[in-house]
């Protein structure tokens, strides 16, 4: 079992991909929070998934001065699959850096937070105010899921399997939902890949499937198949 943790982690870490799949609900989160989605609601969508914390906690647990250097930095690699979420450097230039300050996306006393008022200001639009938490959840994970099967697509990793395991195991993904690519199973490929190209049709280029994930939802495939497989 150690072994496999090991091997499995080290075969994702060895490429910014990895630390570009394990960030990106955040990321998400801090887009759709300028789009005008709660902060509560945000994270309260990943908790109910599963995920031990909040994206939008978690940026101000990091500090969010950090969470914007690794944006800007994945970014620079990954131009079309990622944007730079405004927010993040604003609360920086105005010093609001999460926990370490004191405020951030929260207001935090000690060990509590509370929603802060610092982030609101920097709301671009309504766009996103509408969207219930199963929605909000779906956007934040359809972004994982697409890395995630680009891990596969690209080999990186030896299977679908590999990523779910190493996901888990190192990027605290919900361990009862099996992994993004079980899950894509789970709720159907085809389905996901649907959600993705009305995104896409909709000005968000980055959230363009993969071929892997094209390819399957043409044929209605799984990544799991029955005998463990890859179709």
């Amino acid at each position: 079992m150690v072994e496999r943790v090991i091997s499995a982690c080290e075969r994702l870490n060895s490429t910014e991909l990895s630390k570009f799949m394990a960030l990106l609900r955040r990321f998400e989160a801090a887009r759709l929070f300028e789009m005008g989605a709660e902060v509560t609601d945000l994270d309260e969508a990943m908790l109910d998934f599963g995920m031990p914390m909040g994206p939008l906690r978690l940026v101000d647990e990091v500090g969010t001065d950090v969470s914007l250097h690794v944006a800007e930095t994945l970014a620079s690699h990954y131009h079309r699959r990622m944007a730079v979420p405004e927010v993040l450097s604003r609360l920086v230039k105005g010093g609001q850096l999460g926990r370490k300050s004191g405020e951030g996306f929260y207001l935090h006393q000690g060990k509590e937070a509370s929603v802060g008022e610092a982030a609101e200001r920097f709301v671009k639009d309504d766009s996103a105010a509408n969207l219930d938490r199963v929605d909000l959840e779906l956007r934040m994970l359809l972004l994982m899921v697409n890395e995630a099967a680009r891990c596969v697509e690209e080999g990186i990793v030896s299977g679908p399997d590999d990523v779910d395991f190493a996901m888990i195991m190192g990027a605290g993904f919900a361990p009862f939902r099996g992994g993004p690519l079980r899950h894509a199973d789970t709720v159907g490929v085809a389905n996901l890949v649907r959600e993705m190209n009305q995104l896409v049709d909709n000005g968000e280029e980055r959230f363009a499937p993969c071929a892997l994930l094209k390819d399957l939802a043409a044929k209605d495939g799984k990544l799991y198949p029955e005998k463990g497989v890859l179709l």
